[in-house]
């Protein structure tokens, strides 16, 4: 299943690069930018429970993870959590589901890492002033141990900020990996243009 008609395939924007600091330093790969056909595929995904989209964008987003960071270069992934409420709500946590739709398209093991242990503001509803300190502490480690000494990919859908996944890699951290890396389906560039993050 292809996330469009051959037609229709030129006119998607790509992003299959890594991202500079996109996640405060943490290297990020994305492999759409964030718009048009994408963002409904995107929205669909997250709000209208139509995760069976994941499967028109799993192996053009497992290649681009392939080509940035190399075959075989993490011992496990995982995802960025919800809020218990939030995720309670949703009845799902979409990142969840692309990372394990990716685990296994790869052949790597998922993991739970993270607990979000603070509800905060939508990050998409704050300025990028707000959105620096929104998820301060918002995150734990599960266990030190599920992390040390290894290699970790953290999945989201979308970056923009570069927040999120900031937060999430310096909560990570504390439990000594050996590397930290992110990837998300895309990157929503030219939302605060004076902080590009592409």
């Amino acid at each position: 299943m292809q996330i469009a008609c051959e037609s229709c395939y030129d006119e998607l924007q790509r992003k299959h690069l890594a991202i500079p600091g996109g996640a405060r330093g943490y290297r990020c790969v994305s492999s759409f930018v964030y718009g048009n056909k994408v963002r409904r595929l995107i929205l669909r995904i997250k709000f209208h429970e139509r995760t069976q989209h994941i499967r028109q964008i799993i192996g053009i987003f497992a290649d681009d993870i392939n080509k940035t960071y190399g075959e075989s270069a993490f011992d496990l992934i995982t995802a960025v959590p919800m809020f218990h409420s939030d995720e309670r709500k949703r009845e799902y946590n979409q990142s969840v589901i692309l990372a394990k739709a990716l685990s296994k398209h790869l052949g790597i093991p998922y993991l739970d890492t993270l607990r979000k242990i603070k509800k905060t503001k939508k990050q998409h509803t704050l300025t990028y002033k707000e959105r620096k300190t929104n998820l301060n502490g918002a995150f734990r480690l599960i266990d030190n141990e599920l992390v040390k000494d290894n290699s970790i990919l953290i999945i989201d859908d979308i970056i923009t900020s570069g927040n999120t996944l900031g937060e999430c890699c310096k909560t990570i951290g504390k439990g000594k990996p050996k590397m930290i890396c992110c990837a998300t389906v895309a990157t929503a560039r030219g939302k605060y243009p004076e902080r590009t993050i592409i």
